[in-house]
C-alpha cells in the first residue's frame, strides 16, 4: 500500500498515460484532489455541507432580486 506521500507525489507528476495523467491533461486541478485527500471524511462532508448551504443561499438571493 502507498504511503500518503506517495499517493502525493503520484498525484503531482502522474505516469504518462495514465488517468490522473489525462485529467490534468484535460485542465483537472489535481491539487485540489491531494487537498481533499488530506481532509478527514469528516471534514470533507463539512465542507459539502458549507457548500450547500451556500448554494441555497445564493439561490434564495437570486429568487429574491429577480422577483421584483
Amino acid at each position: 500500500m502507498k504511503t500518503q506521500a506517495e499517493i502525493e507525489e503520484w498525484l503531482r507528476n502522474p505516469p504518462p498515460g495514465s488517468k490522473a495523467a489525462a485529467a490534468r491533461d484535460f485542465g483537472i486541478d489535481l491539487t485540489l484532489t491531494i487537498e481533499n485527500l488530506r481532509l478527514t471524511p469528516e471534514e470533507r462532508i463539512r465542507q459539502l455541507d458549507a457548500l450547500r448551504e451556500a448554494a441555497r443561499e445564493i439561490r434564495a438571493a437570486f429568487h429574491k432580486s429577480t422577483s421584483r
